[in-house]
């Protein structure tokens, strides 16, 4: 009995302490790498998912996943512009944290785009699919114009 109580408080303190680990507090660099790992995703699978819509590759059922890559990834578009996390050479601009209100106007139109976008693809319907997929790329541009920095290439 006395042995299955210490394994059971060796096991709490165990999740304890990972739970402080979780909680720490992020730092800006961190926080831009996080940013930038889902950002890059979501251009993954827009790119991948661009290339099935055309007709470059055959759509063997791959572009039901990026659809859902995408809607997985812009969902977190809330949450990974930490202020201060405009750090080194950034894309993010000042606006996203001047403009809260109209960044997460931008940003619920991007994620409104995927859900429709994997919507389409699940329907099937290759001219809805199309469809969904230009104006996902639009909502793509709306923050992209105002609140990135403007690309060089």
């Amino acid at each position: 009995m006395q042995l299955r109580t210490a394994g059971a408080l060796i096991g709490i303190v165990a999740t304890l302490g990972l739970s402080v680990q979780v909680a720490a507090e992020t730092s800006a660099e961190d926080a831009k790498k996080y940013r930038l790992s889902i950002m890059t995703s979501l251009k993954g699978h827009i790119s991948a998912a661009s290339m099935t819509v055309r007709g470059l590759v055959d759509n063997n059922g791959q572009l039901v996943g990026h659809a859902a890559g995408l809607v997985s990834s812009a969902a977190e578009l809330n949450s990974i512009f930490q202020e201060g996390s405009a750090v080194d050479d950034s894309e993010a601009l000042p606006a996203i944290w001047e403009q809260p209100d109209k960044f997460a106007a931008a940003v619920k139109k991007n994620q409104d785009a995927t859900v429709a976008f994997q919507k389409a693809v699940a329907g099937g319907d290759s001219d809805a699919i199309g469809a969904a997929f230009r104006n996902m790329g639009k909502s793509c541009g709306g923050c992209h114009d105002d609140f990135r920095l403007e690309d060089d290439d």
